[in-house]
């Protein structure tokens, strides 16, 4: 950024900064103690760039062409307050109301040069509040990263009091994983297990997240937006990206398996379904997962070249570009929607066929758990009622062969 930001808060301590009677008890290097907290002027403090609010906004931002760093320090504290009061803003108002009734509750972290590692939204709010002549401060604890603390230390405490304090209900699913791409898969600052213990979640749900950012990740790419996250998060696509992961987990041949996912992803980008998500998991459901899977992928092939070609020969995509595609491609994607209809019809048609089918299937297994030498010790009135059942069965078998 186009600004000289070497503050030094702890040589503020006693000057412009005030120790306060509060504590914060953080862990840092495995080891859990209790911090002081200090009162802070708010222009001493810089918003956190990494936060995970404003990843996709941030990434939005640069896919512009707009240069973070030609900005002051004041354009850049104002462009990164939009992007958190853009992010959620009936839970920044929430926030903001609690605290002009009661006050900062919770303490911020910040490192030694202004940066927010922890309360980016609180300092939002507080920002807010002082343009209203209501505060001019934010408490937090003050770390020095010169004091031994690491990059990954640092990201490490982010990521445990983001995740297993504060539970980022209100993040942006896909915000969520782009985090998740980044510090795993793309900065390897940590491990599956590493980042599970850090954030209080299963190794497998961090397995899950991490294959479904990699969907993502792909997707941009089928569609020529590569690194464009702000893109599948304007595209909402968390919920279908789930539904493409759970289809393609049980597809074991590597061929099948990628020739599965173009098809998904073409799907993606041409359905004229409003749930998006219950599309794809119909897709999954009644075509890849039934008996005309074959005919389908054969009559798709085509579409998804059509589409992937359309995509790449874009200089630069975007949502627009999207809803561009879509009235260039208007024969394809009615073609697409015609052959979705068609094969979720047939797997429908044939289920109810079935159905007869399957119920006498039921039933023959039902009959398997019978134990013929439990019959023969039955008494008089069981065995009486056991006969009247089988006849009651014939008659309905001779009803059903009636109709052969």
């Amino acid at each position: 950024m186009n600004f000289d930001n070497k503050i030094d808060l702890q040589k503020e301590i006693g000057k412009t900064i005030s120790l306060t009677d509060g504590t914060r008890k953080l862990t840092i290097k495995g080891q859990t103690r209790s911090y002081p907290v200090h009162r802070i002027p708010l222009e001493h403090l810089l918003y956190n760039r990494q936060n995970g609010r404003i990843i996709s906004s941030m990434n939005r931002y640069e896919s512009e062409g707009k240069d973070i760093q030609s900005l002051s320090k004041e354009e850049y504290n104002d462009l990164v307050e939009q992007f958190i009061v853009e992010s959620n803003s009936a839970a920044l108002n929430k926030t903001k109301q609690n605290i002009d009734l009661f006050g900062q509750r919770l303490p911020g972290v910040v490192l030694n040069d202004g940066t927010v590692v922890d309360g980016n939204r609180r300092y939002t709010c507080l920002r807010q509040l002082k343009r209203e002549g209501k505060t001019s401060f934010f408490e937090a604890v003050i770390l020095d990263p010169s004091e031994g603390l690491s990059a990954i230390d640092i990201k490490r405490l982010e990521l445990n009091l983001q995740h297993g304090e504060e539970r980022p209900v209100d993040y942006n699913a896909i915000d969520n994983l782009v985090e998740v791409y980044n510090d795993i898969e793309k900065n390897k600052y940590f491990t599956v297990k590493e980042y599970a213990t850090n954030t209080n979640k299963t190794e497998g749900d961090v397995k899950k997240m991490l294959k479904k950012a990699n969907l993502m990740v792909e997707f941009l790419s089928f569609i020529n937006a590569e690194g464009k996250y702000y893109v599948a998060r304007d595209m909402e696509l968390d919920g279908p990206l789930q539904e493409v992961m759970l289809i393609l987990n049980k597809e074991k041949d590597e061929e099948e398996h990628e020739r599965v996912k173009n098809a998904l992803f073409t799907a993606m980008t041409l359905s004229k379904d409003g749930d998006l998500t219950r599309y794809i998991r119909r897709i999954g459901k009644e075509i890849i997962q039934a008996g005309n899977r074959e005919q389908f992928l054969d009559e798709y092939d085509d579409i998804v070249e059509d589409v992937y070609d359309a995509y790449q020969e874009e200089a630069s995509v975007t949502v627009n570009t999207v809803k561009k595609l879509n009235e260039n491609l208007k024969n394809v994607r009615e073609e697409a929607s015609s052959i979705v209809s068609k094969r979720v019809d047939e797997t429908v048609l044939t289920r109810v066929k079935m159905k007869p089918i399957d119920s006498l299937n039921t039933v023959i297994r039902t009959l398997d758990n019978v134990d013929a030498d439990q019959i023969a010790r039955m008494d008089a009135g069981s065995k009486k009622e056991f006969a009247r059942l089988v006849e009651q069965i014939r008659k309905e078998l001779g009803a059903y062969e009636s109709r052969l």
